[in-house]
């Protein structure tokens, strides 16, 4: 399992997802949106997720959706 993080590098949320992921030793890729409004745009409306971090959680039955940082908080604990 593996986790993809969409966001950008100076939002607190998406930090803290991060340091989340890295303290609780989740494998996770970071992808960074910081110039792209429109790919933004495209996410959050692919995912139907109004803020970000969009967080998605890969497996081997495909991925899902899991939210922002308070669902990724409340799925790990």
């Amino acid at each position: 399992m593996i986790y993809l993080v969409y966001g950008i590098t100076d939002c607190p949320a998406c930090l803290r997802a991060q340091a989340l992921l890295m303290d609780l030793e989740i494998e996770y890729v970071f992808i960074e949106m910081d110039f792209s409004k429109s790919y933004i745009k495209s996410i959050k409306t692919e995912f139907d997720w109004p803020t970000l971090p969009i967080i998605v959680k890969l497996s081997g039955d495909g991925e899902e959706i899991v939210g922002g940082f308070n669902e990724l908080k409340k799925l790990l604990s």
